[in-house]
C-alpha cells in the first residue's frame, strides 16, 4: 500500500492527544514540524521494517543450510559459496529457528547472528542513505519546478495543521469517517461473532468464467475498498480512466492469446513488461530533466555551491557524492561477499532505477499501490546474459537479494522524498529531517531482525517457504545453465515501448487520454482487487467535476480523505485487537 495505514492511525491518535494538551497546557503542545517528523520516522521504520525490504531477506539467511538434502544437492551447489558472515550456517542455531519453542535471547544464539544482523543493517542503511542523497538531488525539481502534486501527503498534512480544528470541523470528512469506519466495525463483529451477517465488500465472479477462451482471464473480482475509492478520487482523471481501460486490455490479451492457441508459458508476461516500462519512465524522466540534472552536477563535480543550497536537506554536492560513494559501498559489500563487480553495479543500477520510476510515479500521482512481481534485477540481468554466463557464486550471493526486489512496494525512497514534501509545506528543516530518518532507519533494521527472530524461534519456521523459493530459483539457474532469455527480453522490450510511444502521444497531442502509468497499473496482479474502486472514483470525479468543477472537487476531497481515515482507524483497531487476543480479525485491506 503506497500510504501506510498504521502510521496514519498513529499520527491521529497524537494529533487527538495534541488537541487535548493545547487547551490544557498549551506550551507542550506538539508543532506541526514536530508531528510530521514523527510521521516521517514512522514512515522510515515502518518501510524498512515491511515484507518485501527485509522481513523476505531474513527468511533467507538459514535456507542453504538448513533445507540442503541429499536429494537437492544443495550442500554441493550452494555450500562453498555461501558467505558466513552474511547468513547462518551453524545447524544448533538453525534447528530451533524452524521448529520454535525456543529463546532467541539465548546466549549461543544470538552469538549465532551477531555478524549476519551487523552485514544487514550496514547493507540496508547505505540502501537508504543512497535514496536519500537521490531525493536530495530531485527534491528541487519535482517539488519546486515542476511542483508535482503529490497526492499521499494530503491527508497527513491536514491533520497536522496548527489550525487542523477547521479541517476536523467539516461535516463531510465526518461522514466519510462514519461510512467507512462504520462498515468495517460491523464486518469486524461479525469475524468475532460468526453468526452475525457482514456486509459484502467483495463479489467473487472467477468461476463464472471456466469455459474456453474465457477462464484464460484468470480471477475476476468486483470489490469496492473505500480506502482505495479515497485515495484513487485524489488521482488525475486521465490516469483512472487509464488504468481500467487497460485493465480491459491485459484481460484481453489473455483471451486473444487462448483464441489464437499461444502456448508460450508465463504470455502475455505481465511481469516482464512492467519491469520495462518501468525501465522506461525512469530513462524518460531523466532525458526531460537533463538540463536540471546536468547543471546541478556540473556544480556539484566542480565543487561550487549553490546559492539555494542552503534550502536543500543536504548540499547538492553532498548527494551527488555521497550517493556515489554510498553506491560503490554497497557494490563492494557483495562483491567481497562473492559476487562478481560486474554483476552487482548492474544490480544497483535497475535496482536505483526503478526505484527512481516508483518515486517519481507516487509523486506526480499517487496511486494507492506500485510494484513489479518476480521481475527485478537479478531476474533481468539473468534473462539477459544467460544463467550460463552468471559465476554460480554470484546467483548464490544474489539469492536474498531475489526476494528483496521481486516486489518492492514498500521501499523507503518514495517516503522520504514525502517526508521531503511534506517538510516544504510545512516550512520544516530539511537538513535535520534527513539524518533523522537515517537513524530511525538504522534503529529498525536490527529491531525488525530481532523481531522476526523472536517470533521464529517461538512459532518456528516463520516465512521459511520464502527462503527455499528463491534458492529453488537460483538452484534452477545453476541446473539448467542456458542462454539468453529472449521471451522474457522481448516482453520488457514491449512494456518500454509502450511506455515510449504513450509518452510520446501524450506529448504530441495535447488531449491524448492514456497514461503510461495506467498500463503499468493494469498489469500488477493486485488491480484485479483495485480496478472497481479506480472505476467508481473516476466516475465520481468526473460527476463532480462536470457539475461543480474545481471548488465542487475541493468540497468533496474531505469526504474522501474521510473514507480513507475511517478504514484505517478501524482497522488499525481491529489490528490491535488481534494482537491482543492472538486472534485473526477482520482485515479490511482485502488484497
Amino acid at each position: 500500500m503506497s500510504i501506510f495505514f498504521n502510521a496514519v492511525f498513529c499520527l491521529f491518535v497524537v494529533t487527538l492527544a495534541n488537541f487535548g494538551l493545547r487547551r490544557v497546557v498549551p506550551r507542550y503542545a506538539l508543532s506541526q514540524g514536530e508531528l510530521l517528523t514523527m510521521y516521517a520516522v514512522l514512515n522510515a521504520g515502518i518501510a524498512v521494517s515491511g515484507h518485501d525490504f527485509s522481513q523476505t531477506i531474513f527468511c533467507t539467511l538459514g535456507t542453504a543450510h538448513w533445507f540442503a538434502t541429499p536429494e537437492n544437492e544443495w550442500s554441493t551447489v550452494f555450500w562453498r559459496h555461501v558467505p558466513e558472515w552474511t547468513t547462518v550456517q551453524d545447524r544448533s542455531v538453525l534447528q530451533p529457528l524452524y521448529e520454535g519453542d525456543a529463546s532467541v535471547y539465548d546466549t549461543g544464539i544470538l552469538m549465532g547472528w551477531w555478524r549476519p544482523m551487523l552485514w544487514w543493517t550496514a547493507f540496508m542503511t547505505l540502501v537508504a542513505f543512497v535514496a536519500l542523497c537521490i531525493n536530495s538531488f530531485v527534491r528541487r525539481q519535482w517539488i519546486e519546478h515542476e511542483k508535482l502534486s503529490y497526492p499521499l501527503v494530503e491527508l497527513p498534512f491536514d491533520l497536522t495543521l496548527d489550525n487542523a480544528s477547521a479541517f476536523f470541523s467539516r461535516r463531510s470528512l465526518w461522514v466519510g469517517v462514519g461510512i467507512a469506519g462504520g462498515i468495517d466495525l460491523l464486518n469486524g463483529i461479525a469475524t468475532v461473532v460468526p453468526t452475525l451477517p457482514q456486509i459484502p465488500m467483495r463479489v467473487d465472479l472467477t468461476a463464472a468464467f471456466v469455459e474456453r477462451p474465457w477462464d484464460k482471464m484468470d480471477k475476476v473480482f468486483i470489490q469496492w475498498n473505500l480506502y482505495a475509492i479515497g485515495l484513487a478520487f485524489a488521482i488525475p482523471l486521465d490516469l483512472l480512466f487509464s488504468t481500467f481501460f487497460f485493465y480491459g486490455v491485459w484481460k484481453a490479451q489473455r483471451i486473444m492469446g487462448s483464441v489464437l492457441g499461444v502456448q508460450t508459458p508465463g504470455y502475455p508476461f505481465p511481469d516482464q513488461q512492467l519491469l520495462g516500462g518501468y525501465l522506461a519512465i525512469g530513462a524518460v524522466l531523466l532525458w526531460t530533466g537533463r538540463r536540471y540534472f546536468v547543471a546541478v552536477a556540473r556544480k556539484a563535480v566542480r565543487l561550487r555551491a549553490d546559492d539555494r543550497d542552503s534550502e536543500e536537506p543536504m548540499t547538492h554536492r553532498f548527494a551527488l557524492w555521497g550517493g556515489l560513494a554510498g553506491t560503490f559501498a554497497l557494490v563492494m559489500m557483495l562483491y567481497r561477499a562473492g559476487m562478481t563487480f560486474w554483476f552487482a553495479f548492474g544490480f544497483f543500477a535497475i535496482y536505483f532505477s526503478i526505484l527512481f520510476a516508483f518515486t517519481r510515479l507516487r509523486a506526480e500521482v499517487g496511486p494507492p499501490l506500485l510494484g513489479i512481481h518476480y521481475s527485478g534485477p537479478i531476474q533481468l540481468m539473468v534473462a539477459g546474459a544467460g544463467s550460463r554466463r552468471v559465476p554460480i557464486r554470484s546467483l548464490t550471493v544474489a539469492a536474498p537479494l531475489w526476494t528483496h526486489t521481486k516486489e518492492i512496494r514498500d521501499h523507503p525512497m518514495p517516503y522520504q522524498l514525502e517526508s521531503f514534501k511534506l517538510a516544504q509545506k510545512a516550512n520544516m528543516d530539511t537538513r535535520r529531517l534527513w539524518k533523522v530518518i537515517l537513524i530511525a532507519t538504522a534503529i529498525a533494521v536490527p529491531m525488525t531482525l530481532l523481531a522476526f527472530l523472536q517470533a521464529s524461534y517461538h512459532y518456528g519456521g516463520t516465512g521459511g517457504w520464502r527462503g527455499v523459493a528463491a534458492y529453488t530459483h537460483v538452484e534452477r539457474w545453476v541446473q539448467t545453465r542456458e542462454g539468453a532469455d529472449v521471451p522474457f527480453l522481448l516482453a520488457t522490450l514491449v512494456g518500454a515501448l509502450v511506455v515510449f510511444v504513450n509518452t510520446a502521444l501524450r506529448l504530441r497531442f495535447v488531449g491524448w487520454q492514456l497514461h503510461p502509468l495506467g498500463y503499468l497499473l493494469a498489469g500488477y496482479y493486485h488491480l484485479d482487487r483495485l480496478w472497481t474502486p479506480f472505476l467508481i472514483a473516476w466516475a465520481l470525479k468526473l460527476l463532480i467535476l462536470r457539475l461543480g468543477g474545481i471548488r465542487g472537487y475541493r468540497q468533496a476531497l474531505p469526504f474522501f480523505l474521510g473514507l480513507v481515515l475511517g478504514e484505517f482507524i478501524m482497522g488499525s483497531v481491529w489490528g490491535i485487537v488481534g494482537l491482543a487476543t492472538g486472534e485473526r480479525m477482520y482485515a479490511f485491506k482485502g488484497w
